[in-house]
This record gives C-alpha cells, structure tokens and sequence, in this order.
C-alpha cells in the first residue's frame, strides 16, 4: 500500500448521537432504534473476546480492496433492496435501495488506518426505480413516506479489527472484525462485519424505557486472486455484498411489531472520476440534495 499523510488517530469522548451518526447508525436506525434484545441471542450480551491478530499479508490484501493505492478518494455504488420481516410472517421487500458513497483511507503513525466515508441512497419504487416519494406497507395495509439517507462513518482499520474512531460513549459495545472468508474457483472473499450493542434503560419522568438493542452490519468484498500478483501501487477491482439486520425505521409505522429489516446490497468499487460509476439520475439527485459528498 502507499503511505498517505498521517492522521491523528487519538480518540476523545463525544455524545452518544454523535457517535452513533459517526457510525452511520443513526440513518439506519432513526432515534438509534436498534433491533431489539431477545432471549434468543444471549450470545451478544457477553463482553466479545479481543480478535486474533490478521497476517500481514490478509490486511493488506484488505486494504487493497478497499481503497486506491494512491490515496485518492473511491466510489462504491450499490443496488438492492429493502426487505421487511416481522415476527410470525414471511418477509417481503418493501422497496428498492440505490445509492452511493466516497470513501477515503488515511495511514495513521500506529499501523492502523483512517477510514472515513460518506453515503447517500434512496428507496425507490418498484415500478421505475426512482427514488418514491410514497410505498405500500403490505403489513400495516398503509402507505408510508419513506425517508431518504445520508450515513457518514469513521472507523480505524488495524490487523486487530475495526475500531470506532472516537471513544464510544458508556454502555455502548462495538466489535468489528475482519475475516478472510474464502477462495472459491479464484475469487478471494474477505468480510467486514460490524456489530454494536446499546443499553438499555429504566423509564423515567423524562423518558419511556428503552430495551437493550443491537445492530449487525455484514460486508463481503471479492476479487479475483490474481490481482494480488499485480504491483502494489495498481488498482484492484472488488465488488461487495451487505446487509444490515436492525428494528424497523420509524416510517414504516410498524414500532410496535416484533421484527427486523434487512438492507441487502450489491456494488462495485470506482474510480472517483469514473463519471459512468453511477445511472445519471443518481448523481443528479445526489448533487442536488448533498452537494458536498462528491467534492
């Protein structure tokens, strides 16, 4: 990898909607409603084990896929869709998902990196895929205005894992790991899963009593093996799967409704001048309605 200038990584304390919108989880989860603890995963409640160290070599074909060797910015554009499962029915997609982010990987003194990224995406309508401004709840009978995102994260990429950039606030558990999932007939399949755990509390005067949630953000990225024997200042392709399990988005009008929604994305890694990366529409809209994700 190339080394780009050096970041202070040193965290400091923030609040705690603060340090979840730096995670992105406020715009999948809006007033941080996470999916809801139940007796079923008792497995997350513990306090995780510290991950093994990755070879060297694991992290920096990880970092390869997920950056440009030169340090420049790089475009992940996605397509997907957004499934609704509540408890005792079958799942159905609600709505399509496209969108996109700039990302950027900074080297900091400690071997670790900087990550930092911004994204925008839209539920679309089945019916022409653009972004809708009303969908059907089959669920509920009703129709619903979805809310358009915008998610920034900054994390810290090491052999030990994904770390959150800033101290998290009490309470808050946070395990990123990073795994060399597979080679299968040459494609190198590598995960980012991210998993976070928020306390809960008591009711008060002031507030309604908040269950322990969790949420769990999975990511796979693949490659062909053979890019790894090109030289290191080369760019390598890689496309990406994602999913992300949480309790219903406010919109949905469903919080009452035992349940989780999935995310489930497909993209591609891009150049950051790559000005066919994206359907023109996309980047019309997102220039219009974030003018300063693409600068």
């Amino acid at each position: 990898m190339a080394t780009h200038h050096r970041h202070d990584s040193s965290p400091r304390a923030v609040s705690r909607r603060e340090w979840l919108a730096g995670l992105g989880l406020l715009a999948l989860a809006p007033g941080a409603t996470l999916a809801r603890s139940t007796a079923s995963a008792p497995s997350q409640s513990s306090q995780p084990s510290l991950p093994s160290l990755l070879d060297e070599t694991t992290f920096d074909e990880y970092l390869r896929m997920r950056t440009a060797s030169d340090g420049s910015p790089v475009l992940w554009v996605y397509s997907g869709v957004f499934v609704v499962k509540p408890e005792g029915e079958v799942a159905r997609p609600i709505a399509r998902i496209e969108g996109l982010s700039r990302s950027r990987a900074t080297a900091n003194a400690d071997g670790s990196w900087l990550w930092e990224l911004d994204e925008a995406g839209y539920y679309c309508a089945f019916e022409d895929g653009r972004p809708a401004e009303s969908l059907f709840n089959p669920f509920t009978g009703q129709p619903v205005k979805p809310k358009h995102y915008r998610s920034p994260q900054r994390l810290l990429l090491t052999r030990g894992g994904i770390r959150p950039a800033r101290e998290a606030p009490a309470g808050v558990e946070f395990r990123g790991e990073i795994t060399r999932l597979a080679e299968v007939a040459g494609t190198v399949a590598l995960t980012e899963d991210l998993y976070v755990k928020l306390p809960g509390r008591a009711a008060s005067a002031e507030a309604a009593a908040r269950p322990t949630r969790f949420a769990a953000s999975l990511a796979t990225f693949t490659t062909r093996a053979e890019n790894f024997k090109r030289p290191p200042h080369e760019w390598i392709d890689c496309q990406f799967n994602y999913t992300t399990l949480n309790s219903f988005v406010d919109w949905l009008g469903m919080s009452d409704h035992g349940g989780v929604q999935d995310m489930r994305l497909v993209g591609v890694k891009c150049r950051a001048d790559d000005a066919a990366a994206a359907v023109p529409w996309l980047l019309e809209r997102i220039k219009v309605d974030h003018p300063g994700l693409l600068a």
